[in-house]
């Protein structure tokens, strides 16, 4: 079967647009029904195991629950988790996001057929049981498996399975989020720490995204990841310059937040990964347990809302402005240090929704804060909370376009924009230094998958005049010279070639060190032997208007170090000669000015 796949892909190559929108739709057809089943298995196993056993909802106790079995329940499925990891082999697979960018630039685009089924599982029993992470990350890693296994069974190459790596994730989380665009644009920029995109993406995510949004919202309906009142939406709107202050406070404040968000999780799991003595299949256990502790802790004080699953509903109630500024703060609190946990111990979920969760809550807070400090301005919290939302994880993903773009298309809100992007770019511009995806990097020259179109592009950026002055100044034989003579100029020179000239000072030959060599022990032929007589005729040259990636081929072709550099006027007259390592230096010169040059 697989053969036979291959041999269709090998007939249907992806060099036509129409074919690549063509298998892009498939693809997000399949996308589009992996998302149903999965939001369908996800909220099943919500219902039944935190919900109806544990008694909680939308993360939070209700009056009556089992304390208990709010204990127990979390542990027990991050006891599944870890057995099932183990019984697969799956536990260096990593989760969400992280692994599909691990992935795109570290592993040609390949994910193991297995990861598909693993990842449905173990993420349904985490957020099932109480995890605090999301869907979005779970399905968009569940359909980039789909994507490349389709792709390496259709025989497509290295390139065209990182394409459809990436249009296999953004049909998952366009489709699950009801956010074509932004599915479509999250892959292609989250691949990126600096202000990149992954362009060959776009229309293939874009396709995928559309149709996979189609298929979800046909089979279970329109409905937003988070539902805002009417007449709460319609009355978001930003209040002009008098708001920007605030904005740009709030944009700080993601940064600090976000960069303890960062290292709350990087920590946590570190702390895990230390821990030898608790064998790996049951750290996701251990974690569970906190969380059910923590639950318990946080549901004292908040009924009804609380820190486990994504947290549509707490970022919900912060958006109506119906969680006091203490509350919010410490729900604040206390869903960071869940999703550390869940995440650090070895959970299966995605981080997108606490983040945005996250973000709501610190925009809420800032929005009534500043409106108690400031009851002039009539600052209105909900749009606070909105913005947070988007604003929060631009910085934390390193995905502002998105960010924005899903947070709007989530929300069904488009006034408030201009805020969006103000503190998008505030937290970015203070946040450089990390992200919840370590996997990323900073530029396309830095990725290996990347690497041999920027070898290329590079060079053949650089042309022969722009490191003349670091060419050597050539040793000129003469073609008469005897073999004893041209021994005594070799010997006091550092070159390893050298030209042969006429009487006119022009060229007529060469000879390296290793043609001396052969010839060298000829005692009786030190005066007979001229260089004329030993140097190559047919010699290789340059000119200054000559790129460097063709000097870098013509090297490679002709199995020589140095070229005598030549006059475009006159192909005879040598101007210098330039060795391979110069090449090289320029070349690794010029990546360093790109990397250093500011974004």
């Amino acid at each position: 079967m697989q053969k036979r796949l291959a041999r269709w892909g090998e007939q249907f190559e992806l060099s036509g647009f129409a074919k690549w929108i063509a298998l892009s739709a498939a693809l997000g057809a399949i996308g589009g029904l992996v998302a149903v089943v999965f939001h369908l298995l996800v909220d099943l196993a919500t219902a039944e195991l935190f919900g109806r056993v544990a008694g909680t909802v939308e993360g939070g106790i209700m009056p009556g629950s089992n304390p208990a079995l709010v204990l127990v329940v979390p542990a027990l499925g991050g006891l599944g988790v870890g057995l099932i990891k183990k019984w697969t082999r799956s536990e260096s697979d990593g989760e969400g996001a992280e692994s599909v960018v691990r992935s795109f630039h570290r592993m040609k685009g390949r994910v193991r057929k297995r990861v598909a089924s693993v990842t449905t599982i173990t993420s349904a029993l985490t957020i099932g049981s109480g995890g605090s992470v999301g869907q979005e990350g779970p399905v968009g890693q569940i359909g980039a498996s789909i994507g490349s296994s389709l792709s390496t069974a259709l025989g497509f190459s290295d390139r065209d399975r990182r394409l459809f790596l990436m249009a296999g994730a953004s049909a998952g989380i366009g489709a699950l989020f009801g956010s074509p665009l932004g599915g479509a644009l999250y892959l292609p920029e989250v691949m990126y720490r600096r202000e990149e995109f992954e362009g060959d993406a776009i229309i293939p995510c874009v396709v995928s995204s559309s149709v996979a949004y189609a298929v979800f919202t046909s089979i279970l309906g329109a409905k937003r990841a988070i539902e805002i009142p009417p007449e709460i939406l319609h009355s978001l709107q930003f209040g002009g310059l008098a708001e920007i202050g605030v904005y740009f406070v709030l944009g700080l404040l993601c940064a600090v937040l976000g960069g303890a968000f960062v290292a709350s999780v990087r920590g946590t799991t570190a702390f895990f990964e230390r821990s030898k003595r608790l064998p790996r299949v049951l750290r996701p256990m251990v974690g569970g347990a906190i969380i059910g502790v923590m639950a318990l802790l946080i549901g004292q004080v908040t009924p009804g809302l609380g820190i486990s699953f994504g947290g549509y509903g707490i970022a919900g109630a912060a958006l109506q402005g119906t969680v006091a500024v203490p509350v919010l703060a410490l729900l604040l609190l206390f869903k960071i240090a869940a999703t550390a946990v869940t995440v650090g111990s070895g959970g299966a979920g995605g981080v997108f929704a606490p983040a945005l969760t996250i973000g709501a809550m610190l925009g809420g807070f800032v929005g009534l804060a500043g409106d108690r400090l400031f009851p002039g301005l009539n600052l209105d919290p909900a749009a606070f909370a909105l913005v947070g939302m988007g604003g929060f994880f631009a910085g934390v993903g390193k995905t502002p376009i998105a960010a924005v773009v899903m947070v709007s298309e989530m929300t069904g809100n488009y006034a408030l924009l201009a805020p969006l992007m103000i503190v998008s770019v505030v937290h970015m511009a203070f946040s450089t230094g990390w992200s919840i995806y370590p996997s990323q990097v900073n530029r396309p020259l830095d990725s290996p998958a990347h690497t041999g179109d920027y070898i290329v592009d590079v060079l053949q950026s650089l042309k022969v005049s722009d490191i003349l002055d670091q060419a050597s100044t050539p040793t000129l034989i003469p073609e008469h010279t005897t073999l004893r003579r041209t021994m005594q100029i070799v010997s006091n020179a550092r070159d390893t070639h050298f030209p042969v000239v006429n009487q006119k000072n022009e060229l007529v030959g060469i000879f390296s060190l290793s043609d001396l060599r052969r010839i060298f022990l000829e005692h009786e032929a030190l005066d007979v032997v001229i260089a004329g007589d030993f140097m190559r005729d047919q010699v290789a040259t340059i000119t200054p208007n000559d790129s460097l990636h063709d000097v870098q081929r013509l090297f490679t072709r002709r199995a020589v170090s140095a070229l005598p550099v030549v006059s475009p006027e006159n192909p005879r007259q040598v101007l210098a000669l330039l060795r391979r390592n110069e090449v090289g230096r320029a070349y690794s010169d010029r990546l360093q000015s790109l990397k250093d040059t500011p974004p």
